[in-house]
């Protein structure tokens, strides 16, 4: 019965004027599958609504400026708008993109992964980006690298990212390759702040010294564990504490930042504003730690 159900649903999908528009967009763009086309319409059923003839000037268009058909397909499905875009518009666009010195594939993985990029076309303002992020990433790639994790960097006030830039790389002395590999920008400075104080204060990550070599071995978690995950999964799996045990402490941190904003100079010794792990609560910890790294030397191992 539930495949019954399925199959009526999909094939509500497929009306005449969704076959006609499949056959018009297969015999007009050359790379296009009618197969290709019906699984993309099922799936998106909106982008029915737009004319073969908008289809097919935008896809001529992004060919000539060498985007590929699988990357227009990506493009088109995830930012539909593009295909009502005046050509000139998009030309420009795409052109600022180009401007960035990426490299003719990774500016297309970037587009296809993000196609929202594409109603940025303000070439000053992006050079002005890329030449900013660059003066602490080191290199181009890397630059490609934090767009494609983080796309709000294109648009993010400077004033917001260099604090960002300033926690990671000076506080927590995180390695530049690692800081471009992780979606630490996305996520809010307090975020990264509190969370990184809680590691610090169980004694699980200690800034590296400033005589280590790039690329030597660390204890520490890697910022994506850190700054990428949930709270139930940073809690459980990174710090080795219950989320409650975490929640309590973001609380408590929360107040302590709001007293150090009010200019207090001691912070209140009050018992229940102290966030300690009691003796059994770290015991417990001690031992969730260790059974979780024996399980991840076990999967390590096979």
């Amino acid at each position: 019965m539930l495949r019954l159900f399925q199959k009526l649903a999909t094939r509500s999908y497929c009306t005449a004027s969704t076959s006609k528009l499949v056959d018009s967009l297969s015999e007009c763009i050359d790379g296009l599958e009618k197969d290709t086309l019906t699984k993309l319409f099922q799936s998106a059923p909106h982008l029915t609504k737009y004319a073969p003839e908008l289809w097919n000037r935008t896809h001529n268009l992004m060919a000539q400026e060498g985007i590929e058909t699988a990357n227009f397909l990506s493009i088109v499905t995830g930012h539909p708008e593009v295909l009502t875009r005046q050509p000139n518009r998009l030309i420009s666009s795409m052109n600022c993109w180009r401007s960035c010195q990426f490299g003719d594939r990774p500016m297309q993985v970037l587009l296809s992964a993000h196609p929202q990029l594409l109603d940025f076309s303000d070439h000053n303002q992006l050079a002005q980006r890329v030449a900013f992020l660059h003066s602490y990433f080191e290199t181009r790639k890397n630059v490609w690298r934090l767009f494609m994790n983080c796309p709000n960097l294109v648009l993010d006030k400077e004033r917001d990212i260099r604090p960002k830039i300033d926690y990671l790389l000076q506080t927590m002395r995180i390695e530049v390759l690692e800081v471009v590999k992780s979606c630490a920008f996305a996520a809010d400075m307090d975020l990264i702040r509190c969370r990184h104080v809680f590691l610090e204060r169980l004694g699980l990550f200690k800034p590296r010294s400033l005589k280590a070599e790039p690329g030597d071995p660390s204890n520490n978690p890697k910022l994506n564990q850190i700054t990428d995950t949930s709270d139930k999964r940073f809690a459980v799996k990174v710090a080795y504490v219950t989320l409650e045990e975490y929640e309590a402490f973001v609380e408590l941190y929360r107040k302590e930042r709001n007293r150090l904003g009010e200019g207090r100079d001691e912070l209140d010794d009050d018992e229940d504003d102290d966030f300690e792990l009691d003796d059994g609560a770290d015991e417990g910890r001690q031992e969730r730690k260790q059974k979780y790294r024996k399980r991840t030397r076990r999967n390590s191992a096979r």
